[in-house]
């Protein structure tokens, strides 16, 4: 049998786990960003045209081969598992499997552009792709990308529009933080200015624009500066998603020589629940129409989502709850949620028996403070 593979990347965002993904270009153009560890030993570079393309027929293969199997109201396992079990590498077994999920879990209207930065492709090369995308792929209604802030704010609104027409539907791009110092802190490579140039192209051009936040990115000394000037460009942008992803210094990364330089505190657990508190409260709802979405483990109080022009209130409010609570009560919740609890503090009791005393005995006698922060730490710096 002809082994059918396409190439996948590393990475995509939670929002699009059951989204095909097409890698377009391998890894990331600026790579310097101190919290992250992703691409550090790679070399960025540019697939060519004709062999995305060929990535693109491959899935369009494997969905008729998969849709074979299915008579409009059940699948046939033992067919697919037959099918599957004889493909003649892990490889396309890999994408097999990545085909009939995206057929069969939910999604099957999306694919994501990989890697990290597919927008500093040329415009007419991407356009060319995401053309290709929507003619062999007709059920697609949603192709989405990665772009960095300084990428976008390069891009003609021409190229932006020409995009939009060819079936671009939405960009996710890492702001992290509306402030400079912490910008330039994290050695992110943009500046606010470039963030809120490129965010008002891309919704001018009609493409819905994702940003991510990170509190405590900043440290304890620009924590309220990283919460307000975000705040700041968000009021500016009017960005239609603004995904929280809670900074964890991660083992290993060129932060830690930031911190043991001296210039820099992470800031507590609490803390950045805090940040985050304090930039809710700067959001201008009068100017804002999209939707605070708080989808990654990694966030203390995933429940936190909610349109910005209405629910801000309830945000609020739904925090103030919780910053409420006796601290065993919180220090219960914040080690349950650092293990993997999905639910928020109310469901508690949810929890097996054995595991709640565990997590009570922990949050009773961890009585040092930077040993409690550590025990949180060991667990949230899985997940990045």
């Amino acid at each position: 049998m002809k082994e059918y593979v396409f190439d996948i990347g590393p990475i995509r965002p939670p929002s699009e786990a059951n989204s095909l993904l097409l890698r377009v270009t391998k890894n990331c153009p600026w790579n310097k960003c101190k919290f992250c560890m992703l691409y550090k030993k790679n070399d960025f570079h540019t697939r060519a045209v004709e062999e995305v393309k060929q990535d693109v027929d491959t899935m369009a293969e494997y969905r008729d081969r998969i849709r074979l199997h299915y008579n409009g109201t059940d699948w046939n396992m033992d067919a697919l598992q037959k099918e599957y079990a004889q493909l003649p590498s892990d490889d396309a077994r890999i994408c097999y499997q990545m085909v009939f999920r995206w057929l069969t879990e939910g999604d099957s209207q999306a694919i994501f552009l990989q890697d990290a930065n597919t927008m500093v492709l040329r415009p007419e090369w991407l356009t060319e792709i995401v053309s290709y995308v929507r003619k062999r792929l007709p059920e697609i209604q949603r192709i989405t990308s990665y772009g960095r802030a300084n990428t976008l704010a390069n891009i003609k609104e021409a190229d932006y529009i020409a995009l939009r027409q060819a079936g671009l539907d939405r960009i996710h791009s890492g702001y992290e933080s509306g402030s400079d110092r912490v910008l330039q802190l994290i050695a992110k490579g943009t500046t606010q200015q470039e963030q809120i140039i490129g965010g008002r192209k891309v919704r001018k051009a009609g493409i819905e624009l994702s940003i991510y936040f990170m509190p405590g990115v900043g440290g304890r000394e620009l924590s309220d500066e990283n919460a307000l000037e975000t705040a700041k460009v968000i009021n500016e942008v009017d960005p239609n998603f603004v995904r929280l992803r809670t900074f964890v210094l991660r083992s290993g990364s060129l932060m830690e020589e930031v911190r043991d330089a001296g210039n820099y505190t992470e800031a507590t657990d609490m803390e950045k629940l805090l940040e985050i508190r304090k930039m809710l409260t700067a959001l201008d709802a009068s100017r804002l129409h999209g939707r605070i979405t708080s989808d990654h483990i990694i966030n203390l109080l995933q429940e936190v989502n909610g349109d910005m022009d209405v629910d801000l209130p309830w945000m609020l409010s739904y925090i103030d709850q919780y910053l409420a609570l006796p601290e065993l009560e919180q220090r219960k919740y914040q080690l349950a949620r650092r293990m993997g609890f999905p639910l928020d503090w109310k469901q508690f009791y949810r929890l097996r028996e054995s595991d709640q005393a565990y997590i009570i005995d922990l949050a009773k006698n961890t009585v040092d403070s930077a040993a409690w922060e550590a025990l949180l730490h060991r667990y949230m710096d899985r997940y990045i």
